[in-house]
């Protein structure tokens, strides 16, 4: 008794010992503090601020509210017109789930991926790891978390792969890792139409699943495709244990389903970063009384080893798959790299109270083995078939335009606007081409900023054209104003101009009597400057590489993006000012993108029609506002192609009805004798 006291007293002595010492230790090495500043540094909050989303996402200028499902922020960049691109989005993990769980509970992170699928950076924002009581912020690991920028989401994130881990957090770097990766794939998924895995690959896993579902279950039992091995249990029930190769997702999605496949290859990755599975499934009246470490492996001189909690992963309850309803649950044992997985594997079960184990010698064959031993399963031609259609150009537009996402809400919208206009010019119709200025002022000008503008012309004189191809809704603009223009002429000052809709407005209810007459000697003078202006501003760009003096001659951008300095609101000003009192003013004298389009208008081969009363009539002359025509003459590169003169000439509205001899004789009668 008084050794057994002594021996207990000193146990108990040396664990408080061992104690005092260890908080020494912990007390005399401070916890591991950022920091202040550092990005990196975990807020310990899910309250997203605004100078996150920018740590993230570092190369946009704005940032949406959260919206759309999954919930993002959107993130954009300024354009040299002064508008705005999509670059990609920011989410929060926490909105995308199912979650990784870490030690202790799920990592909330932030999280941007930009249009091409690449991470542009992460932000952990809380976590509860047991870690942090001792070692602090230990996450906040500017290695660790500069890993992802810059990183493929198409990449696998595997820890001790392609991704290091935090030393002595594995489960905490798993559930980050892995957690980005589910994530920003299911965001991209949604926005970015990513797919996982290549064109080669999807077409493997088809391959595959085509060749399994060519034979039944009995028919995969009889190749020994499938292997089973049935018990009666000392209680007098059946335990049955049935085992198949499932060491690619095309068979794992076969078998047990693609969800069930996941969580196995997860659990698989998480505890010892093999993928190489064997689906064990239990059935059997008797599978409760199944032990998972009464089951054992052994293959060749290795020794016998059983099957611990570490070597089995839930697959959960497949609900889909060719197991269902044929076993009451399923594993996969996780096979390490000292298993040659093209010899037997010997696989025995003892169940409980039986003296001799159930032996079952399993050996991968059929598709299974043929993938097991690295069988691309396509032939070289087709790989090579496959490769060629996904690099060829037309694939690759289609799969990654260079404008990203597609916007198909802008797309629709600009469609209905295209047809709006053509609508208006080819039926010569005055309601239609009304409802076209609305819907181009409002959303293409005070909505969405859409305007063409002479910047994009000297854009592409410094850059080249290849810098439309960034934004989809600019380059639709482009192409169609170009497209028109060289066929009818400035269709697009005359119906796609949101500031050319504005001047039309400002006439329509200004009253008559306040509008002036210019002489016409200014007015032709006046047409001239603003091709001095477009000379001026190209100039600028190339020459001193100024492209921002633009902004002074179109002042549409200060009325649409309601900013600027006190001057451009001065000039923006004294040009609406001019407007109400000369029609088109600004289009008329100012317009540097008008000038452009005056002078590819000069090759525009469909003209508006002239007849020979045109000669003496001067209705059309009057009523053109951009003064345009001088009778039967019209300056093609100053027309706007508002139909106006068309519409007349249609209607007669105003002009002489009668016979072309009638009026050249009473023409010749008007005229004073000399």
């Amino acid at each position: 008794m008084l050794h057994t006291r002594l021996y207990r007293l000193c146990t108990a002595l040396v664990i408080g010992l061992a104690m005092i010492l260890s908080s020494a230790v912990v007390s005399a090495q401070p916890p591991r503090q950022p920091i202040e500043g550092n990005p990196v540094r975990t807020p310990f909050s899910t309250d997203v601020q605004p100078e996150w989303l920018q740590q993230v996402m570092p190369g946009a200028d704005e940032f949406s509210d959260k919206q759309g499902e999954p919930p993002v922020y959107q993130a954009f960049r300024s354009t040299s017109n002064g508008g705005r691109e999509l670059i990609g989005y920011v989410f929060l993990t926490a909105d995308v789930p199912p979650e990784e769980r870490g030690f202790s509970a799920p990592i909330p992170m932030l999280v941007g991926v930009d249009l091409n699928n690449q991470l542009t950076g992460m932000k952990i924002l809380q976590y509860v790891e047991s870690y942090v009581n001792t070692l602090g912020d230990f996450l906040a690991d500017p290695v660790f978390q500069g890993q992802f920028a810059g990183k493929s989401i198409a990449d696998d994130f595997r820890i001790n792969s392609d991704i290091d881990g935090i030393a002595g957090a594995t489960v905490s770097s798993f559930a980050i890792t892995r957690g980005i990766r589910e994530a920003a794939r299911r965001v991209a998924g949604a926005y970015n139409g990513f797919t996982p895995g290549s064109a080669v690959e999807r077409a493997r896993s088809q391959r595959i699943l085509d060749e399994m579902r060519q034979y039944s279950w009995d028919e995969l039992v009889a190749q020994d495709i499938i292997k089973q091995i049935s018990m009666t249990l000392p209680g007098g029930e059946t335990l049955t244990l049935t085992f198949t190769y499932m060491g690619h997702p095309a068979l794992g999605e076969y078998f047990i389903g693609s969800t069930a496949y996941a969580r196995s290859e997860r659990d698989a990755s998480a505890r010892l970063g093999g993928n190489q599975m064997i689906l064990m499934a239990v059935g059997g009246d008797g599978y409760q009384q199944f032990r998972q470490d009464r089951l054992h492996l052994q293959q060749g001189d290795l020794p016998m080893r059983r099957l611990t909690a570490n070597l089995l992963v839930s697959a959960g309850n497949a609900d889909e798959g060719l197991i269902t309803n044929r076993a009451e649950f399923a594993g996969a044992i996780v096979l390490d790299d000292r298993y040659d997985l093209s010899q037997p594997i010997n696989i025995f079960y003892q169940p409980l109270g039986s003296l001799d184990p159930y032996e079952l010698q399993y050996e991968i064959t059929g598709l299974g083995q043929r993938l097991a031993s690295g069988d691309p399963i396509l032939s070289a031609e087709e790989i090579e078939r496959i490769e060629r259609a996904e690099n060829s150009v037309i694939r690759q537009f289609l799969n990654d335009p260079p404008w990203g996402v597609t916007p198909w809400g802008e797309v629709a919208m600009l469609l209905l606007i295209f047809a709006l206009v053509l609508t208006a010019f080819f039926r010569k119709s005055a309601r239609w081409r009304w409802a076209a200025l609305t819907l181009v002022m409002v959303y293409l000008g005070f909505m969405k900023a859409g305007f063409l503008s002479v910047a994009h012309i000297t854009g592409a004189m410094l850059q080249g054209p290849g810098f439309l191809l960034n934004n989809l809704p600019l380059l639709m603009i482009v192409v169609f104003t170009v497209v028109t223009t060289l066929i009818w002429g400035r269709l697009f000052c005359s119906s796609l101009c949101p500031f050319g809709a504005v001047q039309d407005f400002i006439t329509r209810f200004t009253p008559r009597r306040w509008l002036l007459k210019v002489p016409q000697k200014w007015h032709d003078l006046g047409l001239y400057t603003k091709y001095g202006f477009l000379a001026f501003i190209i100039g600028a760009a190339l020459f001193a590489n100024n492209v921002a003096v633009f902004q002074y001659f179109e002042p549409f951008g200060t009325l649409f993006f309601l900013s600027g300095s006190a001057l451009l609101f001065a000039i923006l000003a004294a040009i609406l000012l001019a407007c109400v009192v000369v029609p088109r003013f600004y289009c008329r004298y100012v317009c540097p993108l008008g000038a452009a389009l005056g002078v590819v208008s000069l090759v525009s081969p469909l003209r508006i029609r002239r007849v020979p009363q045109c000669s003496v009539c001067t209705v059309c002359e009057h009523a053109c506002p951009t003064g345009a025509i001088r009778r039967e003459k019209i300056d093609f590169k100053e027309c706007v192609r508002c139909d106006i003169c068309e519409t007349k000439l249609i209607n007669k509205a105003g002009s002489c009805r009668h016979d072309m001899s009638k009026i050249i004789v009473r023409h010749k009668e008007l005229k004073p004798t000399s």
